[in-house]
């Protein structure tokens, strides 16, 4: 009896420890919730990821995040014809306009050595459409008239806040920094959850997989989420060779030899109803309570894209979720922190690479 008492109690305990860290108090709000610090945890911010791109650079600095580009590919990205008029906004005020881009696929790790296709890691979609002549637009550095969505293929982010995001960058043991401290109420067990699934297995393309904003975003009035969802048929007739540390590339330039690709851009409205929080990524917005809507279709046509020239072309492009129109800006304080520390990132890999950012874009 005393036994079955122990077993019960453990099983509460185990419950309840589970339970706390799953859950998150971050407030359900519709406008931005500024932290007292954020100019200081900007700053933290830029240093550490400066600080990245120093400890990882070879003859060459690679991007602080995602540095393993697959390719970078032209594509249309074409508005559906018939739209909601609540997502009439910025780039999808027209239905039925087609605008061309250039979309990088990449891995998601900081540094390029030994880095490997077929290790466990996140998988970035970064899409530029580019002759965006507005004057609405987020006037930024290396812009050029863009709008850009970027997204990887995990729909929640590790870390709830910059606070926690700048602290697991300064971390010297990546797993012991999810459990910091003596008392296990304060580990980040969620965080460890969703940074695990971040990490998962090569897709069999960068083409077939399915793609996530993460943090949160305007469109004209409303808060969104955003998610490219593959419309490609895998291709089991290109042979992968999962020993080549570039198979993903190789796989892309085989599968748009032959065939074109596709994506269906998609957006989630944010129902302030719903546990749908825009202050913290780690938190997913349940699709059973919003689901998403598709508004516009990727289409990636046939192509050869991994020649020398265009390989240096796609390393020279700078992304950021600022190159915006004011209708997509990017809202939250993760997305807050970005703009800084993507300007500052862009600036010293292009300064001591010798390079510039390509201005103009069109195909």
């Amino acid at each position: 009896m005393k036994f079955l008492k122990i077993v019960g109690f453990v099983l509460i305990f185990i419950i309840l420890f589970v339970s706390y860290h799953l859950y998150s108090d971050s407030p359900v709000t519709t406008e931005e919730i500024f932290r007292q610090d954020e100019t200081e945890q900007t700053q933290r911010s830029i240093d550490n990821f400066i600080k990245v791109l120093e400890e990882n650079k070879t003859s060459y600095i690679a991007r602080g995040a995602h540095s393993k580009g697959h390719a970078c590919v032209k594509a249309y990205f074409d508005v559906n014809e018939t739209i909601q008029p609540v997502l009439q906004h910025g780039v999808f005020s027209m239905p039925g306009n087609r605008y061309k881009s250039w979309i990088r696929f990449s891995n998601g790790r900081s540094s390029m050595k030994n880095n490997h296709d077929a290790d466990k890691d996140a998988h970035g979609m970064a899409i530029k459409l580019f002759n965006i002549y507005d004057d609405k637009l987020i006037k930024e550095e290396g812009s050029s008239e863009t709008q850009e969505f970027l997204m990887h293929d995990a729909p929640v982010f590790f870390a709830a806040n910059v606070e926690d995001y700048n602290r697991f960058v300064e971390s010297d043991d990546k797993i012991l920094y999810f459990f910091s401290g003596l008392n296990p109420f304060k580990w980040n067990i969620r965080e460890l959850f969703h940074g695990l699934a971040t990490l998962k297995e090569a897709p069999h393309s960068p083409l077939s997989a399915d793609y996530f904003s993460n943090t949160a975003y305007k469109l004209g009035p409303n808060n969104i989420k955003f998610s490219a969802q593959s419309c490609t048929a895998i291709n089991n007739n290109v042979d992968k060779d999962k020993v080549d540390a570039d198979f993903l590339r190789k796989t892309m330039a085989e599968e748009l030899k032959t065939g074109e690709a596709c994506f269906y851009f998609m957006v989630q409205l944010q129902n302030p109803d719903k546990y749908m929080p825009i202050e913290d990524p780690s938190i997913e917005w349940k699709e059973s309570d919003s689901t998403y809507i598709p508004i516009a279709k990727i289409t990636i046509p046939i192509q050869e894209f991994d020649s020398i020239e265009q390989q240096q072309f796609c390393e020279n492009l700078s992304y950021s979720p600022w190159h915006s129109l004011n209708e997509h800006r990017p809202i939250g304080e993760l997305n807050r922190i970005r703009k800084k520390v993507y300007q500052a990132s862009s600036h010293y890999r292009h300064r001591e690479n010798k390079t510039e950012i390509p201005i103009n874009l069109d195909w």
